[in-house]
């Protein structure tokens, strides 16, 4: 009697697990997507004196933080912490130039690229009426327009200065 009992109960048991697993099975189907990926390529240019003096480059937009506040700019913006719209720098190829303030003042400069790659250079002001350097890193070319990372100590006011800058052809 036992016997038949064990066996009764080990046939349950395994009809249980035969059942359920009949209906846990699923017939998967294999779906296989292609994706074709295309990549856009944005060739740099070398960058050069001659490219470099070709043109009066203005602000496209610039963002960073200059004495602790933050500085944003994005020509034809309405969010902007400052008019930057009259605002340009004119490279010589004689390693001067003219910094073209926003208000109309004129400020003499001379530059020198920084490396061997020209990717930094430096911008010097003089007299203005303190003497200090403005460093222009990470420069690229690209798309018509310069792309580059820009910081400073403001030898007038003593605030430091860096940002993210787009400078395009002034027309």
């Amino acid at each position: 009697m036992k016997r038949l009992q064990f066996l009764l109960g080990a046939v349950a048991i395994l009809s249980v697990f035969f059942f359920s697993g009949l209906s846990s099975c699923k017939k998967e189907e294999i779906v296989q997507n292609n994706i074709n990926v295309t990549d856009t390529l944005y060739l740099e240019k070398p960058i050069t004196t001659a490219m470099l003096c070709l043109e009066n480059l203005m602000y496209e937009e610039i963002r960073g933080v200059r004495g602790g506040a933050v500085l944003y700019y994005l020509r034809g913006g309405s969010s902007n912490t400052e008019n930057l719209d009259n605002e340009y720098i004119k490279f010589n190829a004689d390693n001067t130039g003219e910094y073209h303030e926003n208000g109309g003042i004129v400020r003499n400069i001379t530059w020198a690229f920084a490396n061997t790659n020209n990717t930094k250079l430096n911008i010097f002001f003089t007299n203005t009426p303190a003497n200090f350097t403005v460093t222009w890193d990470n420069i690229r070319y690209k798309d018509n327009k310069w792309y580059f990372d820009e910081y400073y100590k403001d030898g007038n006011t003593g605030a430091y200065s860096h940002s993210q800058n787009i400078r395009l052809k002034k027309p």
